[in-house]
């Protein structure tokens, strides 16, 4: 069973409450340089100078940006910048944004303590590929502050809704902590301290399985913390290295989405189109969708709609190549014929997903890239024209167009234990750094 527990929550003092739209971050990985910078310079106390400092070139093994975070931790919370609840309780969060379609979505859950183990041993389950390097950089930060600045977005199957049912009630007031982001996105928090509410919710999660949604990099970052501090000698089953702080959602909730990681690939040697197209021609229609400077907006608008005509079937894909004037949109023609193409340990039910046959088919075949060593290489956005921009502005090689995958399809792969492509969902909104912290 998972052990989910209750926490004395960090958050902004008070005096704090109508400036946390200056405070706050989306979570660290989606920051470009740029963002950085305006974060920096909006407030003081904005938290990016805890989740994402700054390097500097006379950086140390003492002073750098690690240490320095770790530093202004203890300051924002000896000066009172930061407080901590004296109650242990479970954050009440929800988000209010505007959906693709139109109109405004709603998305709630709870946020709270979970134990720490390997994938599957506490019930735990991932859904996709991690890379080294985030893993490096948030392992010197925890050690270094001791402290989880963004929850880590966690699903459960809520039967016959009993933990909705269970924190909608104390939903009802004024929230605790309420703002909104740089996208529109109102963030609200309420803290549930009843016990007797606490245990319910406790008791009703105790049988679920929950799947990381968001945030592989951190929860494997938490599990190599705990297990470097019990080889010191630090094995008490209460310390704080024993578990990470977690955003829990119900996975039928309606306000649940997912956006497509549309992928951004730089840095290829000898990259050429004939070759690509010669390698992938086989397997798939490649169709032309040319434009000039005046419609390459409405092309580009008719290869988004063609590749959503698939999203219930699979394998079309929009290819956007640096230099080109036409839009490239790939068909694959048979399922069947790219299977043993696939690695061999990917389970069947699996093979027909669009990241799947992306990575295997597309990226690893047609481009000649290696499945397991491609960090650096591929970027990702869930924004189509930023997919479309960047290869116009010469800045990447070429980008690919695709589907979102499902959240059947996310939990298909975390049951069976196989581990789907990096970036493989991209789940929206996203969470705030700074509303709720856990420092231990």
């Amino acid at each position: 069973m998972p052990d989910i527990r209750p926490f004395q929550i960090v958050h902004y003092s008070d005096k704090h409450a109508g400036e946390l739209n200056k405070l706050i971050t989306p979570p660290y990985d989606i920051i470009s340089p740029a963002e950085q910078e305006a974060f920096y310079r909006v407030n003081e106390l904005n938290v990016i100078r805890l989740v994402l400092g700054k390097q500097y070139a006379d950086d140390s093994d003492d002073n750098n940006r690690y240490t320095r975070a770790g530093a202004t931790l203890r300051k924002w919370l000896d000066e009172g910048a930061l407080t901590r609840d004296e109650r242990p309780g479970f954050a009440i969060y929800r988000m209010e944004f505007d959906q693709l379609g139109g109109g405004r979505g709603t998305i709630d859950g709870i946020i709270a303590l979970v134990k720490v183990d390997d994938y599957g041993q506490g019930k735990v389950l991932p859904h996709e590929k991690t890379y080294k390097g985030p893993k490096v950089d948030q392992l010197n930060l925890l050690r270094a502050c001791r402290a989880h600045f963004t929850p880590i977005h966690g699903l459960f199957h809520d039967y016959n809704e009993q933990v909705v049912n269970e924190y909608s009630k104390f939903i009802q007031g004024p929230p605790q902590q309420e703002t909104v982001d740089a996208n529109g996105t109102v963030h609200k928090v309420w803290v549930l301290y009843d016990e007797e509410s606490i245990a319910r919710i406790r008791k009703a999660l105790e049988s679920a399985s929950i799947f990381i949604a968001d945030g592989h990099h951190r929860y494997e970052t938490s599990l190599a913390y705990k297990k470097e501090m019990i080889a010191t000698g630090h094995d008490d089953p209460d310390g704080g290295h024993q578990h990470v702080m977690m955003y829990l959602t119900a996975m039928s909730h309606p306000g649940l989405t997912i956006l497509p990681a549309h992928r951004m690939v730089k840095g290829l040697k000898d990259f050429e189109l004939e070759k690509i197209e010669d390698a992938l021609s086989p397997y798939f229609h490649i169709e032309e969708l040319c434009f000039s400077e005046i419609n390459r907006d409405d092309v580009s608008r008719k290869l988004v709609e063609r590749i959503r005509s698939y999203s219930d079937v699979g394998g079309k894909f929009g290819m956007v190549v640096r230099g080109e004037n036409c839009f490239k949109l790939l068909r694959l023609k048979d399922f069947s014929a790219v299977d043993s193409m696939m690695d061999s340990d990917i389970p069947s039910t699996l093979r027909g997903l669009d990241v799947t046959i992306l990575r295997e088919v597309i990226m690893n075949h047609g481009l000649g890239m290696d499945r397991e060593n491609n960090e650096g290489l591929i970027e990702y956005t869930p924004l189509i024209s930023e997919a479309l921009n960047q290869v116009m502005e010469g800045k990447i090689q070429v980008s690919f167009i695709l589907n979102p995958t499902r959240v059947d399809q996310m939990r298909a792969a975390a049951e069976l234990g196989h581990k789907l492509p990096h970036k493989s969902t991209y789940f929206f909104p996203k969470l705030s750094s700074g509303l709720v912290i856990n420092v231990f």
